[in-house]
Formats: structure tokens, C-alpha cells, sequence
């Protein structure tokens, strides 16, 4: 895993949800979703993308696999309404895994799979992660958050 400065893989914001993808400063014609870059990793031939939406009180953390076309293969969203948190501490732990705390004192842990593997959407997921319509991921998402209501 290989951090990515900002002109090497950088974003900009297109809306409140999305942003262009720019690569060595060249727009790529690609966009994904999340409208402020807080960290991309290049690994083997893929691209691990954290965007946030600058939401204040409701920022959510998604996490993007692209493949060496820029193309999304996987998702997943941290956070849920009412919650806001700021993306820290990340940490790589090996070729296939980081670590970094978002939301409280929750350290979540990201894990690249080898290959896709079957997932089981609501049942296969920590307490707020959220995946689009899916019944496969190429990463997983660990973590054990605690309620931020005392």
C-alpha cells in the first residue's frame, strides 16, 4: 500500500455528493462519490479512495475500491444521520490493511480481499455501515462502534 499525494490522485467537488477524479492533474472523466479527499492508497493495481461530505453534523465516511480504470468495484458508507465524525489516526497495518478512527473512539479496520467474496447485506455488516443494493465486496469493513447517546 502506497499513500497518493494530492497530485498524483485528487478530487474536486461537482455537487454536495460527488466529485471529478483527477489524476497526475488530468480530469479523468470519472467521479465518485464524497466531495473532500481525506486519503487515497494505491495498492497493487487498485485504488482505496475515503472521501467525506463536508456535511457539518452529519459527515459520513465513504470508502471507494476503484480498479486501475478509475471504475467504483466496491463501497461502503461509515456513519449515519444525526452522527458526524472526522477521519484520523490512519494507521497501514500490512499490504491489505488500514486502520484509522472515524466517529467517536471506534478504530475501524479496512481489509482488501484477494478475491470478491459473498456478502450478506444488514446481517455481514457493523452497526453504521451502510453498502448499496450488493451481495458481494472486494473489502471488508471491521469495527465495533458504541452508541454516542450516554
Amino acid at each position: 500500500m502506497i499513500i497518493l499525494d494530492s497530485q498524483e490522485f485528487n478530487t474536486q467537488p461537482i455537487s454536495s455528493e460527488q466529485s471529478n477524479i483527477f489524476l497526475d492533474g488530468i480530469q479523468t472523466g470519472k467521479r465518485i462519490d464524497g466531495s473532500y479527499l481525506e486519503l487515497c492508497i494505491k495498492t497493487d493495481d487498485k485504488y482505496l479512495v475515503f472521501m467525506t461530505d463536508d456535511i457539518p453534523n452529519e459527515d459520513m465516511l465513504h470508502i471507494h475500491l476503484l480498479n486501475e480504470s478509475l471504475d467504483v468495484i466496491d463501497s461502503a458508507t461509515i456513519g449515519s444521520m444525526y452522527s458526524t465524525g472526522s477521519f484520523r489516526n490512519y494507521n497501514i497495518q500490512s499490504s491489505n490493511t488500514i486502520t484509522f478512527h472515524f466517529i467517536g473512539d471506534t478504530e475501524w479496520k479496512i481489509e482488501i480481499l484477494d478475491n470478491r467474496s459473498h456478502l450478506l447485506p444488514f446481517i455481514s455488516l457493523p452497526k453504521g455501515v451502510s453498502r448499496k443494493h450488493t451481495f458481494s465486496q472486494y473489502f471488508k469493513v471491521h469495527g465495533n462502534p458504541h452508541s454516542e447517546v450516554k
